[in-house]
C-alpha cells in the first residue's frame, strides 16, 4: 500500500464523512483547525527531520511519490496536516455533540 493510498483510506475518506455530516459546524471552527495544522507542522517537521537523519525511521523508495521537501517526502507533510485536521475535527464534533457531559 502506498502512502497516498493509506492517506486516502485512513484520513481523507473519514474526514470527508465528517465534513458531509458536520461541515457547517466544522466550518465555524476553520481558524482553529488551521492553527492546529500549522502548529502540528511547526512541531512535527523538525522531529521528523531529526528522526530521519538519525536513522530512527525512513521512508522506503516506491512507497511514496519521491517528492521531498527537506528530509521528508511530500506525503509526510500531508499526513501531519490531515491527521491533525482529522483528530481536531473529531474533538470538535464530540465537544459539540456531548457538550457539558465531557466536563470533569
Amino acid at each position: 500500500m502506498t502512502y497516498l493510498f493509506w492517506l486516502l483510506v485512513f484520513l481523507w475518506g473519514p474526514q470527508l464523512v465528517l465534513f458531509l455530516f458536520y461541515g457547517p459546524m466544522l466550518w465555524r471552527y476553520r481558524k482553529t483547525l488551521i492553527l492546529c495544522m500549522i502548529s502540528a507542522l511547526i512541531f512535527s517537521v523538525p522531529w521528523d527531520w531529526w528522526a530521519i537523519s538519525s536513522g530512527t525511521w525512513m521512508f522506503p523508495a516506491g512507497g511514496n511519490l519521491g517528492v521531498r521537501i527537506g528530509a521528508s517526502p511530500l506525503e509526510e507533510y500531508l499526513f501531519i496536516i490531515f491527521a491533525t485536521l482529522f483528530m481536531s475535527s473529531i474533538t470538535l464534533v464530540l465537544r459539540n455533540l456531548l457538550g457539558s457531559r465531557l466536563a470533569v
